[in-house]
């Protein structure tokens, strides 16, 4: 489930009921009313080797409601059923190298209006725009329009389909249809037009109107040609508006004003490239968006701004409804969101998993090149962690953007996310260290500041509390003139938080600065939480394991108390081992020779173990500790090559992962049996970079391993998902992965594991048929519920509504427990009970609220006025 939205305009149905939503591996139907997830329709060619490509293109229908066109960048067409997700297997080919855009434009042929495709591809060395006759996904014809030296985007068509309009480069393209109806497709003609700009395009929309006289000398000048109106928006965010193009064109192409320039009105607010713009319905406004995370909308008449300030993330897409009632957001964040124009309120909210996505996806910011490092495409963990309490949650640790910033110091998380496994729908979304979403984030020299980024999480065994762990230091270019490095002014804090009652609410109890001290912060390594007790264990780099216990707040020995009246806590250290036998009597003592290397900790089952794995510049050993006394049971060598990855114990077993992976018998003190898992060519290829990860179920006592390899651009990355047994070393089961793999996680409570890859989706592991252990999200047309109200009456549509929501259609076998008539037909769906209001009212007014009775009782007595049977008249 999950996956991350395309950067294609989403389509709101001409009912704003409905939302479509193109993501990576399937087109997604979302109800407006509940933001719920109604269909799910997976497209075939990522399970076709010969038809893969990305998704670049999704337009409705011109002729059909229920209808979608679908386009791949390698030239697959499909034409889908958003309605019952017909069409997704059966596809057509476009002869072309690459496509880039597609558009549907209702054009009327030999006296019926069909839908004609026109496509930007590529040919030869040459882009073309391409005008294409599919009927029942056959290409009955097709015919090239007009040809580009350049790559052609932005392709636009108006309803009808006599006005095409995209972007070469710098350059527009306009083209206008010589005729209004045709009598057969080759006789399909446009005439085109093309304009120069001053600026790299990344965006446009067109407006074609009726003309409207309002003297004689108008009508004589201009005639009948419609109104064209176009917004273009640019990478150095200029927006340029071009007002009734078509007398000045026609002015232009006279001999006498052979140097006439077109002089479009320019507007200038947007600090860098301009992601969308859009017209509104009644041309009055120019709504646009960007990097700055603002939605800008421009009044023609006035030339005022007005804002929407503070959005979640950069807006990528703008769709304006078809009655212009509301507006649709794609956000950058993996988020899409429906607004009322009138009171520029949510109405509507879609989020997904909002994790970094690798390789990093293209940006519009991208074409010019701006100052400061451009980080390279980087594979690294996912910090997650699922609740105890509630084993549906998961946190994930993300970003302000879905893509690496430009800072040049590696991915930025400072945020944690909330994400429901149920409804695959974001609870919640909170900051745990600083950041710079919406504010100036760049300093006076144009680099980009840097947020702080989350490297561990852990919940207590009770679900109460949550342990953090977020590391930052400044670039280098930052501290060259000065004394040290930036090492050396780097920031570890170790921070506790309490969560309230719903679980969605973090309150940050403690915060540690540099938790593992050694004449500087040093990293922490791993935290580790204590499976019976509130206890958390930490190893840095300073060669030191840490175990953190709460303590009872006290002023002058009296109890500090909460608004509710609950005693506060604090986190201290409560006991520190260390681990090279140089025990200091103080925690700030510089003696200790820092550890640079890796490191992992866990607990046993019942937390009577503590074992941690380091690795340093001398060796690696495996230590064994009893973390009541803090004492060292026993040391390993010789089961650690290469860096540490993780380390878990599994009853007597202890598993090591690094680049290899051992089981180990701590009870027989022998080696089970070990894995090579990297191979020459991860050691010696350029630019390859593996991360392991390591889970272990306890309650089937098996563990997984995941290897993914993240190689150069232009390369295939892929991963590896291997499930294991203590007792032989050949895997159970090994899955490929297209993606690599980011987090790797045990599902709390149940059997399985759970999975999340660099493609921001989350994929779920179980044994067999045992799909209660793992309660994915489902859409609603999975679940056999009722359809919705065909188009009739609207107040018997909501009474059906009211009836009928939640029926679940009755598996095979199974009687339905309803009363016949005698006839054999269901009275109550023939004759449908309706209530009265004042029904209602009178049996919820009846007492004050701490009067009312048991809220079953209030159940049983609401379902009984709904239930009962009315009295039929006789005929």
């Amino acid at each position: 489930m999950g996956g991350r939205i395309l950067n294609i305009d989403p389509i709101l149905t001409d009912n704003e009921k409905h939302l479509i939503l193109a993501y990576n591996t399937s087109l997604q139907v979302y109800s407006a009313a509940e933001s719920l997830l109604i269909r799910k329709i997976p497209l075939s060619f990522f399970t076709k080797p010969e038809s893969r490509g990305q998704i670049v293109s999704v337009c409705p229908s011109a002729t059909s409601q229920n209808l979608v066109w679908v386009a791949s960048s390698s030239g697959y067409v499909w034409l889908i059923d958003w309605e019952t997700g017909e069409g997704s297997e059966a596809y057509t080919k476009l002869e072309c190298e690459f496509l880039t855009d597609m558009s549907i434009g209702a054009i009327k042929i030999d006296g019926s209006t069909q839908d004609v495709l026109y496509a930007s591809v590529q040919r030869d060395q040459s882009w073309h725009i391409l005008a294409c006759d599919i009927r029942d996904l056959h290409v009955k014809a097709s015919k090239i329009l007009f040809t580009s030296p350049s790559a052609i985007g932005n392709l636009q068509s108006t309803r009808p389909g006599h006005t095409l309009v995209a972007s070469a480069g710098r350059d527009i393209i306009l083209g206008m249809s010589r005729a209004k109806s045709f009598s057969t497709f080759e006789g399909l003609d446009y005439d085109f037009f093309t304009l120069d700009g001053s600026d790299d395009i990344t965006c446009l929309d067109v407006r074609v109107t009726d003309r409207v006289h309002l003297h004689r000398r108008s009508q004589r000048e201009t005639g009948n040609m419609p109104v064209v109106e176009i917004v273009v928006g640019c990478a150095r965010g200029s927006v340029f508006l071009y007002n009734d193009l078509l007398p000045q064109l026609r002015l232009k192409n006279t001999s006498k004003n052979r140097q006439f320039a077109l002089q479009p009105r320019k507007y200038h607010w947007h600090r860098r490239a301009v992601h969308a713009v859009k017209w509104s319905r009644d041309g009055n406004y120019i709504i646009s968006g960007g990097s700055e995370s603002t939605l800008v909308l421009w009044q023609l008449d006035t030339q005022k701004m007005d804002f929407l300030p503070h959005l979640s993330a950069t807006v990528e897409n703008i769709v304006v409804s078809a009655r212009g009632a509301a507006y649709v957001l794609h956000l950058g964040d993996n988020s899409a969101m429906i607004l009322s124009t009138a009171e520029m309120k949510p109405t509507t909210y879609v989020s997904g998993i909002q994790t970094i996505v690798t390789p990093r996806p293209f940006s519009k910011d991208d074409i010019v090149r701006r100052v400061g490092k451009y980080t390279h495409a980087q594979l690294s963990k996912t910090p997650a962690a699922v609740n105890p309490c509630n084993t549906s949650r998961i946190l994930l640790c993300v970003g302000n953007e879905q893509q690496i910033g430009h800072s040049g110091a590696g991915p930025s998380t400072p945020l944690i996310q909330t994400v429901d496994l149920t409804t695959m729908q974001s609870l919640a979304k909170q900051a745990l260290t600083r950041t710079n979403p919406t504010d100036v984030n760049t300093t006076s020299r144009g680099y980009a500041i840097t947020e702080p980024r989350i490297t561990n999480i852990a919940y207590s065994h009770d679900g109460r509390w949550l342990a953090t762990v977020d590391e930052w230091q400044p670039p280098s270019r930052d501290v060259n003139a000065l004394e040290g490095s930036a090492v050396e002014r780097r920031e570890v804090y170790l921070k506790f938080w309490s969560l309230s009652e719903d679980g969605l609410t973090l309150e940050l109890v403690s915060r540690i600065d540099a938790p593992h001290y050694a004449g500087q912060s040093e990293s922490v390594l791993d935290i580790a939480a204590d499976p019976r007790k509130e206890r958390f264990a930490t190893i840095g780099e300073d060669g030191i394991v840490r175990l953190w216990r709460p303590t009872v707040r006290q002023r002058d020995g009296i109890v500090v108390k909460g608004k509710k009246g609950e005693p506060l806590h604090s986190w201290t250290c409560s006991q520190a081992i260390y681990l090279h036998g140089n025990e200091a009597p103080g925690d700030l003592d510089t003696t200790t020779t820092p550890v640079r290397g890796s490191g992992a900790i866990c607990f046993s089952e019942d937390g009577s173990t503590l074992v941690c794995a380091e690795v340093h510049e001398q060796g690696s050993a495996i230590h064994v500790i009893d973390p009541t006394s803090g004492e060292i049971r026993s040391s390993l060598n010789g089961l650690v090559r290469g860096d540490i990855q993780g380390v878990r114990i599994l009853s007597s077993y202890l598993i090591v992962l690094s680049d290899t992976l051992v089981v180990y018998d701590m009870v027989l003190d022998e080696l089970r049996y070990g894995a090579q898992l990297r191979t020459n060519e991860d050691t010696h290829g350029p630019g390859v970079s593996i991360i392991a990860h390591l889970a272990v179920d306890y309650q089937a006592s098996r563990f997984a391993v995941a290897v993914s390899r993240n190689k150069p651009e232009g390369s295939h990355s892929h991963s590896e998902l291997a499930i294991f047994t203590t007792e032989q070393c050949v895997p159970e089961k090994v899955h490929k992965l297209p993606c690599p793999i980011t987090s790797l996680l045990p599902a709390i409570g149940s059997s399985g594991f759970l999975v999340l890859d660099a493609a921001a989706q989350l994929w779920s592991v179980s044994e067999g048929m045992d799909t209660k252990s793992l309660a994915f999200a489902q859409p609603l047309a999975d679940l056999n519920l009722d359809p919705e109200p065909t188009a009739k009456d609207p107040v018997e549509n909501a009474t059906v509504a009211l009836l009928e929501n939640g029926d679940e259609e009755p598996a095979s076998g199974d009687e339905m427990d309803v009363d016949m008539a005698e006839d054999g037909t269901d009275e109550d769906h023939v004759h449908p009970a309706v209530v009265a209001p004042q029904r209602l009212r009178e049996l919820f007014d009846a007492a004050p609220a701490f009067a009312m009775p048991p809220i079953e009782d209030m159940f049983y007595q609401v379902t009984k006025l709904f239930s009962t049977k009315q009295a039929i008249p006789a005929a």
